[in-house]
Order: C-alpha cells, then sequence, then structure tokens
C-alpha cells in the first residue's frame, strides 16, 4: 500500500522553517500602535485650546474690574 499523498505532504511541510519576518514585523507594528496612540493622547486637542482661551481670558478680566 503506497503512502496517501495528503500525509506525505503534511510530513514534510512540518519539517520546513517557519518565516521569521512575521516575528519580527508584528512587534513593530505593535510599537508603532503604542507611540502613535501615546502621542495623540498626550496632544492637546486644537479645537478646545482655541476655545478655551478666550473664555477663560474674559472672565479674568471681568474678575479684575470688579
Amino acid at each position: 500500500m503506497s503512502p496517501d499523498p495528503i500525509h506525505s505532504s503534511l510530513a514534510g511541510s512540518a519539517e520546513r522553517r517557519q518565516a521569521a519576518w512575521p516575528w519580527l514585523l508584528l512587534p513593530l507594528i505593535v510599537l508603532a500602535l503604542f507611540f502613535a496612540l501615546r502621542t495623540v493622547k498626550q496632544a492637546p486637542p486644537h479645537h478646545a485650546t482655541h476655545a478655551e482661551n478666550p473664555a477663560e481670558s474674559a472672565s479674568s478680566e471681568a474678575a479684575g474690574s470688579r
């Protein structure tokens, strides 16, 4: 009886070396995502700083004039 071609191909693929690039690429992607999200979290929102500054200066002027 001849060996099953499915089992012989599985045995051959199990002996092959796995590719190393996914193990190198995945940590780089995770680190890049981490630093990008940390930068976005630490940066002040641009629309909120422009909207709050005139209100704060107006309230401080009103408090100073009293």
